[in-house]
């Protein structure tokens, strides 16, 4: 049997373990980690539920002469297909890693602007926060990622100005 979404596991124990960053970071983090915990159980209602990847990203795809492969596995799930489709949403709208043309071309093949639904901003602030969590988490063992999750940590507090904002990659 296949499990339910968790879009929250492992963030407290990540926030948690950063004990690198300083208290006032940390209890913001788990503050906003409440307040979004808060809203998924009253989220918008979107497609069915379905078998979703739960870790989809361009790098979790292969482009083969037979077709396309998914990787990482790991996270496949059932939950709202909206969670997949934020994940791409997000590299236009957060991150600025993604050209507006090519997110309107995945738009169009896929049939749907996740951007237009009204669970995305929660969908999206949950993914924000997933991914500064991780380099949060990364950072404590290495030192030299410390710069790129304070940003991140920066820009959810919004201490560095508006979507989207400019992260770099984690190595």
């Amino acid at each position: 049997m296949v499990a339910r979404l968790a879009p929250f596991v492992r963030l407290e124990e990540r926030i948690t373990a950063a004990t690198w960053l300083p208290t006032d970071d940390r209890t913001w983090l788990l503050a906003r980690l409440e307040d979004l915990q808060a809203a998924w159980t009253d989220r918008p209602r979107g497609l069915p539920d379905s078998v979703i990847h739960g870790d989809a990203w361009a790098g979790n795809v292969v482009g083969t002469p037979e077709g396309v492969t998914l990787l990482d596995l790991e996270r496949c799930t059932v939950g709202p297909p909206e969670w997949d489709l934020t994940s791409t949403a997000c590299r236009v709208t957060s991150y600025s890693t993604l050209s507006a043309v090519d997110y309107a071309d995945y738009c169009e093949a896929y049939g749907r602007d996740v951007t237009l639904w009204d669970g995305f901003d929660l969908f999206r602030d949950i993914r924000e926060l997933r991914v500064t969590c991780y380099a949060a988490y990364r950072a404590q063992h290495d030192p030299a990622l410390r710069p790129n999750a304070v940003t991140r940590v920066g820009c959810l507090r919004g201490l560095n100005g508006p979507r989207p904002w400019r992260w770099d990659p984690l190595p």
